[in-house]
């Protein structure tokens, strides 16, 4: 009998320390907004709650399992068990996969202690809490677009109005007390959770007699009405927004860009197949969806199976906005899926955002046209050709890691017990190497310590492959995998790029050692080619004896120009090009050239119409130039 006991007693001691191994943390979101507005619609649609604890939206586990339930009164809720004491990133979605439906502001973060917890409930894409505490709520509103009209502002009023005043019959009075024609009222006894359903109205005496504004588009206004509508979380709220949603201070023009993509290095490596796969832009113009395929689908160039296009027509767009962008590989029923679900993460500079996104400018022109992209940004002169294969030593100082003042972070790096890896971040490494995206981000190159902190690790690329690789470097502490970069949750944008020294198209320095890295929790480096491979530069007859610039042709020129120099000696050319500011729009050649004449085309599709100047340094010649873009 005493056996017994103690043997059940064992038992319920195990169960307690296995329960204390996950604790659960109750996630809530208030998507009352997002249903008004129509951006989330409850009989279809689901929300999903993915993050660091679950792989985000990648599977396993299933993305049905990071589902909401809707607990009532629009609020969604999940329970999820995960390690204690640790801090993640996650983030609210509509739907099962990325489909440009996330909250905007980032990853939200959450610091899991060691028991049990409720996340306290928030708006959908408002990281602030709400506990239906007493708040204030600021209304601010720019009138520089009717007062291109008939809105005086020296003698006319600015009212809001909505179900927190009885609309017009308690209408609050505005100010405009640094008198920029911005009008300006704080509400003082407003409830957070309560639903501001409001307008605002100009009027040369009453609200009543005013004029009512009736925006046509934002993500705050809802049907019938057009009325705005705001979700108040605790403390103060600051509400402000132009006029009809339309801001004053642009020029709104129509106008179509065109986009090619190149994919023959993903067809050469074989994670694309022209003859079954497709090819997609998602960006800000479509949602980053194909909800609308006239402006997502692109097409297949019947000489060239590899080369895909569209034409994307914009209806008054903000004249010189950006428009941000990626290309999306849509694999056929027969073919093994993309990784990153089908996005690409391309790598070199001039990307914009975390996500590394491509981005043009929208110049109001009928015949607009972006330069050709390749696919994730990798040349194919940058592919290592089957039969070759490429050695390169990653290398990485620790010391940082080690500091608490630079780590920032808990916990620092134990050389004794930590184990240090080389962590790839592009979807076409998992593709073609067969990983699963990310998953528990695959270790895939351990580093070995080389004495005074450095650490160093070889890889070996059988071809077909490629050179140019985003990564970063990673620790594991207790389990856990640290990673640097920058915030607790690091993304693309946060990491590095580095390429192997080449000798030309295809041929390659190896075996090759990177310079060394070291351990960074701020922006990491990135190289924008490889050294020794020159992008676009034709050599052209010719045994100078002297440097030279010559003038470019055409010019002024539309949409290209053709730049020749001359360098007598082997030896580092810069040539890059300027605007009137002295800011710097393209480089165009940053290597290493032996003694020739050269020629190289300028493409203007991406900068305005202006006076640009072009600059060649080499050796201790300088020299400049104008040239003229008119569009």
């Amino acid at each position: 009998m005493r056996k017994l006991f103690l043997l059940v007693s064992l038992f319920l001691l195990m169960g307690v320390f296995l329960q204390a191994q996950t604790v659960d943390v109750t996630f809530q979101v208030d998507m009352s907004v997002k249903i008004a507005t129509g951006f989330f619609d409850p009989a279809n649609d689901v929300v999903t709650c993915p993050g660091d604890f679950n792989n985000w939206l990648n599977e396993p586990p299933p993305n049905t399992e990071k589902v909401m339930t809707d607990m009532g009164d629009s609020v969604y809720s999940i329970t999820i068990a995960m390690a204690p004491n640790t801090t993640y990133g996650y983030k609210f979605n509509v739907g099962l996969g990325w489909d440009g439906k996330d909250e905007t502001h980032g990853n939200r973060s959450i610091d899991v202690g060691a028991t049990n917890m409720t996340v306290p409930i928030s708006f959908f894409d408002d990281y602030e809490p709400v506990t239906m505490i007493q708040s204030t709520v600021t209304f601010s509103v720019d009138m520089h677009l009717p007062a291109q009209g008939d809105f005086d502002p020296t003698s006319d009023h600015v009212y809001v109005a909505g179900n927190f005043t009885n609309w017009q019959n308690g209408a609050v009075e505005m100010t405009d007390p640094e008198t920029d024609t911005i009008y300006t009222v704080t509400m003082n006894d407003m409830t957070s959770g309560d639903l501001a359903i409001y307008k605002f109205v100009w009027s040369h005496d009453t609200a009543p007699n005013g004029n009512w504004e009736s925006p046509q588009e934002g993500d705050d206004i809802f049907p019938p009405d057009n009325n705005r509508i705001y979700g108040i979380h605790d403390g103060d709220n600051d509400v402000s927004r132009n006029w009809n949603n339309v801001n004053p201070y642009v020029q709104l023009a129509d106008g179509n860009i065109f986009f090619e993509v190149d994919m023959s290095v993903p067809a050469e490596l074989g994670v694309f197949d022209p003859n079954t796969d497709s090819v997609q832009i998602r960006g800000a113009f479509n949602g980053w969806n194909a909800n609308d395929p006239t402006k997502a689908l692109m097409s297949q160039n019947a000489a060239d199976p590899t080369d895909w296009y569209i034409t994307i027509p914009f209806v008054q767009e903000i004249l010189n906005s950006t428009q941000a962008y990626k290309y999306y590989l849509k694999n056929g029923p027969s073919s093994p899926p993309y990784a990153n679900t089908g996005w690409e993460v391309p790598i070199r500079s001039g990307l914009v955002s975390s996500d590394r996104n491509r981005s043009t400018i929208f110049l109001g022109d009928p015949g607009q046209v972006t330069s050709v992209s390749y696919f994730e940004n990798i040349n194919p002169d940058w592919v290592i050709p089957a039969g070759t294969t490429v050695e390169c030593t990653f290398m990485v100082d620790m010391t940082y890691a080690m500091d608490a003042d630079s780590q920032q972070t808990d916990p620092l790096f134990n050389p004794a017990t930590d184990t240090v890896y080389w962590i790839p971040r592009q979807p076409l490494y998992y593709a073609l190497n067969g990983l699963t995206w990310p998953g528990t981000y695959p270790r895939v190159l351990e580093m070995t310590d080389q004495g005074n902190n450095i650490y160093a690790g070889t890889l070996t690329l059988n071809g077909p492959s490629y050179n140019g690789w985003l990564y970063n470097y990673a620790f594991t502490h207790n389990g856990g995998l640290e990673q640097e970069g920058v915030g607790s949750v690091v993304s693309q944008g946060d990491c590095r790029v580095r390429f192997v020294n080449q000798n030309g198209p295809r041929s390659f320095e190896t075996p090759f050692t990177m310079p060394t890295d070291m351990w960074s929790n701020s922006p990491l480096p990135e190289e924008d080619h490889p050294q020794g491979w020159v992008d676009n530069v034709k050599e052209i007859p010719g045994n100078p004896e002297t440097y030279s610039l010559e003038q470019n042709y055409p010019n002024p020129f539309n949409p290209s120009t053709t730049i020749r120099f001359s360098v007598p000696e082997t030896g580092l050319v810069s040539l890059k090009v300027f605007n009137l500011l002295g800011e710097q729009v393209a480089t165009l050649v940053n290597s290493e050239l032996a003694k020739g004449r050269y020629e190289i085309k300028f493409k203007g599709n991406d900068v305005s119409s202006g006076i640009y100047f072009y600059t060649l340094k080499a050796g201790n010649y300088v020299s400049t130039k104008k040239m003229i873009l008119l569009k």
